[in-house]
């Protein structure tokens, strides 16, 4: 299969944990896509799916500390790539135990956990009213 990337901050996704979060995303939607549209390559709408998908988890601002999406407190899907990525996850989920079976438990694992508050912007302006 071709190489899907993200579209900005790509190198972000290049190690430890958003790395093993953008392998299992790129597995599922790859076979999501073959059973689906029965096609060695992405289709158009898979291949947008997924490069989006990606630059949403190399943008997000947890950055290796990322909970899962299910957990997560800030929703950054659109909701139709957000009814998109359910549909991929719900089929192709229980699939993954069987191709990457420590990638998957780790997802579990994390799914388990709260996750952390929003962080804070450190580039953000703050007025003397919030100081307060």
């Amino acid at each position: 299969m071709q190489q899907v990337n993200a579209r900005v901050h790509a190198e972000r996704l290049e190690k430890r944990a958003l790395k093993r979060e953008a392998t299992l995303l790129r597995s599922m939607v790859e076979d999501y896509c073959r059973r689906h549209h029965q096609s060695d390559e992405l289709c158009e709408d898979c291949k947008a799916f997924l490069t989006y998908a990606l630059t949403r988890l190399a943008c997000c601002p947890f950055g290796e500390k990322k909970p899962t999406c299910a957990k997560c407190k800030i929703h950054c899907y659109r909701a139709e790539e957000k009814e998109t990525a359910r549909q991929i996850m719900r089929e192709e989920g229980p699939r993954m135990l069987l191709k990457h079976p420590l990638l998957t438990l780790e997802h579990l694992i994390k799914n388990t956990k709260e996750a952390p508050d929003r962080p804070r912007n450190p580039r953000a302006k703050h007025s003397k009213a919030t100081d307060r």
